[in-house]
Parts: structure tokens; C-alpha cells; sequence
């Protein structure tokens, strides 16, 4: 794999408060742990956006409530692993409930 490839996916926010402020930390978190660039990006309802997944305040400016549809995209040397992980805890709804 090259430091070029970019990975993404569309993905719905699904618990039921919304991508706030313990889940945007956690996203925080996630993606610091890679050697690689993330982003989500807000689609479908008149109101885009984009977030760096490395900043709360950003995250948090979304104002991404459930249903809320994102782009994830990644890219860098870790880009693959950073993925996976961010699609893997948006798929658990945050671990918030089901």
C-alpha cells in the first residue's frame, strides 16, 4: 500500500444522542493512534461540513445527530488500519447503545 491511497466510506451516525462531545473525544483518540490523516464530511442535508477527526471542536461543529450521513476518509502511511478502526466504532454506534 502507498502513503497515496485514500480510503472511504459513507457511514451513518446511529446512536441515539448524536456524534457529542464522549464519542467525538473517543474519535479524537482513535485517530491520533495512527500515522494517518482523517476526516469526515457531512452530506445530504443542505448543510455540509467537514471535520478533522483529530479535533473535538471540529467534530463537535458538525452538529451530527442520528441520521446524520459522513464521508470517513483517511489517507497516509496507516491509513488502512485508521480506517478500519473509525468504521468498526461508528458501526457500534459508539458503544452507546443499540
Amino acid at each position: 500500500m502507498s502513503a497515496e491511497e485514500v480510503f472511504e466510506r459513507e457511514i451513518t451516525v446511529g446512536n441515539t444522542m448524536g456524534l457529542h462531545a464522549r464519542p467525538a473525544a473517543q474519535l479524537v483518540r482513535i485517530a491520533s493512534s495512527f500515522d494517518a490523516s482523517m476526516s469526515v464530511e457531512k452530506v445530504g442535508d443542505g448543510e455540509d461540513g467537514e471535520a478533522d477527526c483529530r479535533s473535538v471542536l471540529s467534530l463537535l461543529m458538525l452538529a451530527a445527530g442520528k441520521g446524520t450521513r459522513l464521508i470517513l476518509r483517511t489517507s497516509g502511511p496507516q491509513a488502512e488500519a485508521a480506517f478500519k478502526a473509525a468504521v468498526k466504532f461508528f458501526e457500534s454506534n459508539f458503544g452507546e447503545d443499540e
